[in-house]
């Protein structure tokens, strides 16, 4: 049996980024933090903690992270089930680390959390941002047990569940537009007409650009690792972008913004991806998400296999 005390001093770490914070967060001393991080690397006889800053777990330290999180889960779940004999035990909050992609954390996932605050489970959520398709690559390493993905291949011991598909709309302020693209949306314009890219992983306006203007177009990129900067770009004349529908639809409407090309959009699909070990403990987080996702992602058929990069 592990030491559950050992582990939740490593989980507390992980989360605060130092042994000092994670001290602070479990109202206990660093030096009893120290000592039960270290007593545990004795007794499993391997290191859990890369000694950095900020200090994280190795991929085993995370394995253990995750085991510690779906065990406090199972057994939330566990007493919940039987909260007639247990109504005076002492309800704990348990906290899901979930990976989301920017944009849907911005136009559509705080449905999510919304529902769950008005409910009665005992669930606080540390949201990390992280790309769709490198979330896989997280999961994979025990850093996540749940999490958003563009793909529906799971990870071994999770399962995916089709949320639908995030409409991506080019967009730009008619004064941008009529400055930069002056003769309609060319190869020659896109050349010259700054673009909006979130990272240099992003790479959504090349494939709109494939899709719509069959061509393969080098871009100069502003880059702004934001889904709600990449709309103020856009409504300010600084460049152009692939913003979800859901947050540009109103500008549109209004005349603020307006499509390159008008109904061409790009659809990139969304996976919702959850370990089997706590896929019970959240079913009302995961009926939550697949209802947000129903109310604001296009509902299509999903794609054989799709990929992409995109925050």
């Amino acid at each position: 049996m592990q030491d559950y005390a050992q582990l939740e001093a490593l989980l507390a770490v992980e989360r605060e980024g130092s042994i000092d914070a994670a001290a602070r967060a479990m109202g206990m001393t660093s030096s009893a933090v120290s000592q039960r991080i270290k007593s545990l690397e004795e007794r499993i006889g391997a290191v859990v903690l890369k000694r950095i800053s900020p200090v994280e777990p190795n991929e085993f330290g995370a394995a253990l992270c995750r085991h510690t999180e779906a065990v406090g889960m199972m057994e939330e779940n566990l007493i919940k089930s039987f909260a007639f004999q247990f109504s005076k035990m002492k309800k704990t909050n348990q906290i899901i680390k979930i990976l989301v992609n920017d944009d849907s954390l911005s136009s559509w996932f705080m449905d999510v959390l919304h529902a769950q605050a008005k409910g009665n489970d005992q669930f606080l959520f540390e949201i990390s941002i992280q790309d769709q398709d490198h979330s896989f690559e997280q999961m994979r390493q025990g850093l996540a047990n749940v999490a958003i993905s563009n793909t529906k291949l799971a990870v071994q011991g999770f399962k995916s569940r089709y949320l639908g598909s995030h409409v991506y709309r080019a967009t730009a302020s008619p004064a941008f537009v009529k400055r930069h693209f002056p003769d309609g949306i060319t190869e020659e314009c896109l050349k010259t007409a700054p673009s909006l890219r979130y990272s240099p992983m992003d790479d959504l306006q090349h494939q709109w650009i494939a899709k719509h203007i069959k061509a393969e177009v080098p871009l100069i990129c502003h880059t702004i690792p934001s889904s709600h900067g990449f709309v103020s770009a856009c409504l300010r004349d600084i460049g152009w972008g692939m913003n979800p529908a859901n947050m540009v639809d109103a500008y549109i409407k209004s005349g603020e913004l307006v499509e390159l090309i008008p109904d061409a959009p790009l659809l990139k699909p969304l996976y919702w991806h959850c370990s089997r070990h706590v896929s019970e403990a959240i079913k009302d987080i995961t009926d939550n998400v697949l209802t947000a996702a129903n109310d604001h992602l296009c509902q299509n058929d999903p794609p054989a296999h799709v990929m992409c990069n995109r925050t």
